[in-house]
C-alpha cells in the first residue's frame, strides 16, 4: 500500500513531482519510502537494513581504490584531470557508485562541487534540488588498474533544473576541467522490450530525446548524438557479467536468468532515450518509445544532455551511457498501477540495479590499461 503522498504525485500529469523523488529517495533513509514500503514502518527499516553489498572479487591488481588530494581540495577548487569521468544523477545511484568505485569512501566523504556556482545557479529554476544543497553536486578520486577516474553524483538534472538546462553547461565545464579520454554518463533506466530484465545492463554510444513535456518546444527536443571518439575497449565486460556482477545480482527478484550487459555495436545497434519526465516502458508501449526508437533499450532523464553539450564543443572526448535496468517492462491494466509498481521497484532494487552498471563503469575503465 503507497501512502496518500505518494498517490498524488502518481496523479501529477507533469511528472516533476516523481522525477524529484526519484532523483531525491534516499534508500538509507526509512523516512523517504513511499512506494516500496509505507514511511518509518517495519518494512522501510528492514529495507535500510538490507543495503549491504557483497564483496566483489575483483581481478588482481584491479580493484577500485579511492584515491586521497594532498591537501584537501577546497570545495571551490576546479576538478582534477583524469583519464574518465563518471557522472551519476541520484541518491540511490550515488551511494552505489561510492560502494563499489569508492570502497570505503561514502558519498558523505565526497567532496562538494562549488567551482562556478554561483554562475550556473543563475539558471536553476525555483526548488530544484541543486538549489536545496547549495551546489552542483559531489565528486571523488578514484583509480583503477593505473587509469585515474573522476566520479561526479550530480545536483543538476533536465527533469527538474528548469527551461534553461544548466546542466548542460555543467558537462561543459566538467569535461573542460578533468580532460578526459572517455566520459560516461550513467545511472538507473526504465527496461525497454519484454527482453530486457530488471538488473540489466545497457552500455550505448548512441542516445536521443524523446522531450514531450517542459522541453518540447526546444528547437533539440528530439535530437540523436552517437560519439564521435574511439569507443572503451570491452576487455573486461565478459568479467563484469560473468564473474562481478552476479554477486549482489542475488538481492533482485528471482528471474529467469541472471543479469545480463547488453553492448551498442555496428551488427548490434541499440541505444537509450531521455525523456524530460518519469517514464517507462509497457507492454501497451504508452509512451510510444518502442514505435519512436526502435532499437532503444533503455529510458531515462539525463544521457541526451551530454550529447547536446559536446555538440558545441570544438574537440569532445569519447562517451558513452551505462544504463541499468532499474525497471523492467510494466504490464499492469492502468497506467496509474503501472507508476506506482515502477516506483516501488526503483525504491526496493534501484540501488542493487545500479551496482550492475557501477561494475560495467570499472570494466570500461579497466579497459582503458594499456596492456588492453
Amino acid at each position: 500500500m503507497v501512502s496518500a503522498w505518494a498517490r498524488e504525485l502518481v496523479s501529477d500529469p507533469t511528472g516533476v513531482g516523481l522525477a524529484r523523488h526519484v532523483i531525491e529517495f534516499d534508500p538509507q533513509v526509512a523516512s523517504g519510502y513511499h512506494f516500496a514500503a509505507e514511511p518509518n514502518t517495519a518494512e522501510a527499516h528492514a529495507l535500510v537494513a538490507g543495503l549491504h553489498p557483497d564483496p566483489i572479487p575483483w581481478p588482481s591488481g584491479l580493484a577500485p581504490a579511492p584515491v586521497g588530494i594532498t591537501p584537501a581540495p577546497a570545495e571551490t577548487d576546479p576538478l582534477p584531470r583524469a583519464d574518465v569521468l563518471i557522472v551519476t544523477y541520484t541518491v540511490a545511484e550515488g551511494h552505489a557508485l561510492a560502494d563499489v568505485l569508492t570502497p570505503g569512501h561514502p558519498t558523505t566523504a565526497w567532496v562538494a562541487y562549488r567551482n562556478g556556482w554561483d554562475e550556473l545557479k543563475k539558471s536553476v529554476q525555483q526548488g530544484a534540488p541543486s538549489l536545496k544543497s547549495d551546489r552542483a553536486g559531489l565528486w571523488a578520486l578514484t583509480q583503477i588498474g593505473g587509469i585515474s577516474a573522476v566520479l561526479v553524483k550530480s545536483d543538476l538534472h533536465p527533469a527538474t533544473d528548469g527551461p534553461k538546462l544548466p546542466i548542460r553547461m555543467l558537462w561543459v565545464q566538467m569535461i573542460s576541467q578533468v580532460q578526459p579520454r572517455l566520459v560516461i554518463t550513467t545511472g538507473t533506466a526504465g527496461g525497454i522490450g519484454a527482453t530486457t530484465l530488471l538488473g540489466d545492463v545497457i552500455v550505448s554510444s548512441r542516445v536521443r530525446w524523446d522531450a514531450t513535456k517542459r522541453f518540447a518546444d526546444q528547437p533539440w527536443a528530439h535530437d540523436a548524438y552517437t560519439s564521435s571518439g574511439t569507443q572503451p575497449v570491452p576487455t573486461y565486460l565478459p568479467t563484469a557479467a560473468q564473474t562481478l556482477i552476479p554477486v549482489n545480482a542475488t538481492h533482485l527478484p528471482p528471474a529467469q536468468r541472471t543479469p545480463v550487459i547488453l553492448t551498442d555495436t555496428t551488427i548490434d545497434p541499440i541505444s537509450v532515450i531521455s525523456t524530460d519526465f518519469f517514464a517507462f516502458d509497457d507492454a501497451r508501449d504508452s509512451y510510444g518509445l518502442r514505435t519512436y526508437q526502435p532499437d532503444a533499450k533503455a529510458v531515462e532523464m539525463d544521457d541526451a544532455a551530454l550529447g547536446l553539450a559536446c555538440t558545441g564543443l570544438a574537440d569532445p572526448p569519447s562517451w558513452v551511457s551505462v544504463r541499468n535496468a532499474s525497471d523492467p517492462q510494466m504490464n499492469a491494466p492502468t497506467l496509474a498501477e503501472e507508476t506506482q509498481q515502477a516506483a516501488a521497484i526503483y525504491e526496493h532494487y534501484g540501488y542493487w540495479t545500479t551496482i550492475g552498471s557501477a561494475i560495467a563503469c570499472w570494466a570500461l575503465t579497466a579497459g582503458l590499461h594499456p596492456t588492453n
